[in-house]
């Protein structure tokens, strides 16, 4: 994945073609690659995409609300924080088809969760692309 950012570019070629566990990865290409990947993600269709994909099995999404803290990224790692809350427990469902199911309630355009809840939240994240990979780069650095 080549995101434009020579230092963040470096760290995803680490492990390109690499059956690596994101949570074995050593800081900071752990939150690098999650933050980065997430909002890729994000990016490519909201939070919709990010939370229909399907993520590493057993994988905690509070790890790429701490990944983005980590970056510097505070408002969106409270975001991120404030739309995992509307999950049951605070946590997507395990299963795929299920979180889908659950998702169709927030994530309908012309609901008023989405467009109260979801949009503003979301629409942070699509202001700040640029940032998050900046932000990626300077823990990089600083690291």
């Amino acid at each position: 994945m080549e995101v434009g950012n020579a230092v963040v570019d470096e760290i995803f070629a680490k492990y390109e073609g690499k059956d690596a566990e994101i949570q074995n990865l050593p800081e900071p290409d752990r939150s690098v690659i999650l933050s980065v990947s997430a909002q890729a993600i994000i990016d490519t269709g909201g939070f919709i995409t990010f939370f229909e994909d399907d993520i590493e099995a057993n994988l905690d999404f509070q790890v790429f609300v701490d990944a983005y803290r980590r970056i510097g990224m505070d408002k969106l790692a409270d975001n991120l924080s404030e739309v995992l809350a509307l999950f049951p427990g605070g946590k997507p469902q395990p299963d795929l088809n299920e979180r889908q199911l659950y998702l169709a309630r927030f994530f309908e355009d012309e609901s008023p969760e989405y467009i109260n809840i979801i949009g503003a939240l979301e629409n942070a994240f699509f202001d700040n692309n640029d940032a998050i990979y900046q932000g990626a780069a300077a823990y990089c650095e600083a690291m």
